[in-house]
């Protein structure tokens, strides 16, 4: 174990597979107690036990991050288990692939009410025992969606967005009491979702010659472990209130020119 959280307790949610799994390892990894929520128990348990199995400590807690209920009965567990909760991972997300004039409200609710909703909750929930216990790091996981309209999800992109003016208000609300909270925004990653949405040949274009990325490749979900493991860290002790785009540099290219025709070449009459 590396020892940059050692003896910290952190909350993840989304903690199932994914990039909240990797956030989970990497923390474990670096020497902190992780307690894995999420709303099914077997997704969570091969997550604990991997951890254990590299020597770690962790905690399933079944729960919907949507409801205040859940929220506060898992802080309890954690509070009673380890006495504190250091840092709190915000991954938790849905979507829902509808275009904007075929929406529904209930397909809106329900996206917000985890996406948005969820970490506004379990933030409060989660702040409130941090300041009691002198402080702690919130990071909250949006998606670079938060820049642009990216497909037929709506909902979604709002969403995502919406954490970044969360964040901002958690950081200046809470810094009187220690409390940090930062944003972590990943490009398209490879994960097992991913895969089997794209298939065999579009994932191999994906991680080796990915022309809309600058980097060519998909983000990997350790990339944004390691984001999050510097945000929970006192490696970030100065820096509140922040975004950083892990993307492999998708939103400095406009990809603009890259997309022109070619009309240098004339065609003979």
């Amino acid at each position: 174990m590396s020892g940059l959280l050692s003896e910290k307790v952190a909350l993840i949610t989304g903690a199932g597979g994914g990039i909240g799994a990797a956030i989970a390892e990497r923390f474990a990894y670096d020497g902190a107690k992780v307690a894995l929520m999420g709303r099914t128990a077997a997704s969570l348990e091969v997550v604990a036990e991997a951890v254990e199995a590299k020597g770690g400590e962790a905690m399933v807690c079944v729960g919907d991050v949507a409801s205040a209920d859940d929220c506060k009965e898992v802080v309890a567990l954690i509070l009673a288990a380890w006495g504190h909760v250091d840092v709190l991972v915000n991954n938790a997300a849905i979507d829902d692939d509808a275009l904007f004039l075929d929406m529904t409200e209930a397909g809106w609710d329900s996206v917000l009410d985890v996406n948005l909703k969820g970490p506004f909750l379990l933030s409060q929930a989660v702040g409130i025992a941090m300041r009691d216990s002198g402080g702690g790091s919130i990071v909250h996981i949006s998606s670079i969606d938060h820049a642009a309209a990216d497909g037929p999800f709506t909902s979604y992109n709002v969403s995502k967005t919406g954490l970044l003016s969360l964040s901002r208000c958690i950081a200046v609300e809470c810094a009187p009491f220690g409390i940090r909270s930062n944003v972590v925004s990943p490009g398209a990653t490879h994960t097992e979702m991913i895969a089997r949405v794209m298939g065999e040949d579009q994932m191999d274009y994906m991680t080796k010659r990915f022309a809309r990325v600058p980097m060519q490749r998909l983000v990997k979900p350790e990339e944004v472990a390691a984001a999050c493991a510097f945000f929970a860290s006192e490696e970030s002790s100065g820096i509140t209130g922040v975004n950083l785009d892990v993307d492999c540099g998708t939103l400095a290219n406009l990809y603009i020119g890259e997309t022109l025709p070619d009309l240098s070449a004339t065609v003979d009459a």
